[in-house]
């Protein structure tokens, strides 16, 4: 087999077919039949009974074309299917009429439709010899930095795999790197989409790798290429270059079959609308030599998957983070951080240092990887289909539904003082005995040395001068 992923393609697309037209004969459908004599001409006649395979499948070819798997085989026989007619002594250069030629092929003489899988495998082997007839094994490598494989060579299908550079046939220059991408596949001698093609699924690679776990892995800016046994050529790639940060990543021996899985669900998910900017500001972020440049990334995709209208203000996005990405109990502690990164982002906005002006209780790094690991999760769940695209509003149904949600609560703080101690009163100081009443002085007569009779409201005093004498009126 020189083309694993044609051959994945084209059995995906068998074995819907089989099933299609297997419930098409239970729901009452019929294969006619013509009478063929095989005599010649000599002797007695013999008569065989032929089923009309191309007419049942092309009356039914509008259901088949419809099929899920149907665009991918299309796509992986390519430029392929006017050989493959003219080998069938059919016209055309279309994809769906090769694949509609290769299901006759396969059913042909057939009265049921089973998928018959000894059969389907001599029928691609003639698919495959006339494609690839005179292809050669085209092989284009590129460098992982910072990436440690615990295996020698990890087979991630479709003749992409990741390897260290002595367990493949590697140019002098790839023995200095840790890891390599390897993509194989044939393709004739004048096939120039080789090399974009590597690119492409290179770069989506380099996303699932970023995707599966945190650490430093980012792609060389050459690789190389060689058709055949021709010598090695050097290759710029347009993904490369970028500055890895962090640990190494590094992939365990138990690990190859779960990412294999991961890889090809997270290749087939849809990337558009915000997780699709999402998605582009993560890896961007993972391409930043320093953690509080990155943090700014990251903090632009979580908004467009949290607060893309900002509704909630600056409280949506710590809110909504700590819904979905910690338990009840600890959600406290997520916001709070998530609101520490925002400080943080400000804080590098107005020019201050990485760490050296930073008084904040976590160091900036700490606060941008958390950052970047609760982004990565999010796309990983959304990617894989554990979570919807929307994210907001699951994030708001987790918050209505918690028995303690987050609230602002009114508190009487004066219950809260301590009891103050009540002075005591203090004494009352006995009012003063009135004076005794002093009677005026009457009048008296000139001469009169008699004393004078009090006048109510006056009090006598000592220094009066009782003689009439001393005191005069004006005139």
């Amino acid at each position: 087999m020189r083309n694993r992923a044609l051959h994945d393609a084209l059995r995906s697309f068998a074995l819907e077919a089989a099933a299609l037209l297997t419930d098409e004969l239970k729901a009452g459908a019929e294969v006619e039949f013509d009478v063929v004599d095989e005599s010649g001409g000599r002797g007695p006649a013999l008569y065989r009974y032929r089923p009309r395979i191309g007419e049942f499948l092309a009356a039914r070819w509008p259901a088949l074309r419809a099929l899920p798997s149907c665009e991918g085989a299309a796509a992986a026989l390519g430029a392929g299917a006017a050989a493959y007619l003219r080998s069938n002594g059919l016209p055309g250069a279309q994809a769906e009429p090769a694949l509609e030629a290769m299901l006759e092929r396969l059913y042909e003489d057939a009265t049921s439709f089973g998928f018959p899988e000894e059969r389907f495998e001599r029928v691609y082997l003639e698919v495959e010899d006339t494609l690839f007839h005179d292809a050669l094994q085209a092989t284009v490598l590129a460098p992982l930095r910072d990436v440690v494989l615990e295996l020698p060579r990890v087979d991630l299908g479709g003749g992409l795999a990741l390897a260290r550079p002595d367990a493949v046939d590697a140019p002098p220059e790839a023995s200095a790197e840790t890891a390599l991408c390897v993509l194989e596949r044939y393709a004739a001698p004048d096939d120039d989409s080789v090399e974009p093609e590597a690119g492409a699924r290179f770069a989506r690679l380099l996303t699932g790798l970023r995707l599966w776990k945190p650490g430093a892995v980012a792609l060389g800016a050459l690789g190389w290429r060689r058709v055949g046994e021709a010598r090695w050529l050097a290759l710029e790639l347009e993904e490369g270059g970028g500055a890895p940060r962090g640990e190494p990543w590094v992939l365990g021996a138990d690990e190859a079959g779960a990412l294999r899985g991961f890889l090809d669900v997270v290749d087939a998910a849809p990337r558009s609308g915000t997780v699709g900017y999402a998605l582009d500001r993560f890896e961007l972020g993972c391409t930043r030599p320093r953690a509080t440049d990155a943090l700014s990334d990251h903090l632009l995709g979580l908004r467009a998957l949290l607060d893309a209208h900002g509704e909630l203000g600056l409280a949506g996005l710590p809110l909504r983070l700590a819904a979905l990405c910690a338990e009840e109990g600890e959600r406290r502690a997520v916001q709070r951080r998530a609101e520490l990164a925002l400080t943080l982002e400000r804080f590098v906005m107005c020019g201050g240092e990485e760490i050296g002006d930073w008084i904040g209780p976590e160091s900036p790094r700490a606060i941008a990887f958390e950052l970047e690991c609760h982004l990565r999760a999010l796309l990983r769940d959304v990617l894989c289909g554990y979570l919807e695209p929307d994210l907001k509003g699951v994030a708001d149904d987790i918050l209505l539904e918690a028995p303690h949600p987050f609230r602002i609560e009114a508190r009487d703080l004066r219950a809260e003082r301590p009891p103050q101690p009540v002075p005591e009163p203090e004494p009352e100081e006995p009012a003063p005995s009135p004076e005794p009443e002093v009677p005026p002085p009457a009048a008296v007569a000139d001469g009169d040395t008699a004393e004078l009779e009090p006048v109510d409201g006056v009090t006598p005093s000592v220094d009066w001068d009782e003689d009439p004498h001393s005191y005069s009126a004006p005139v």
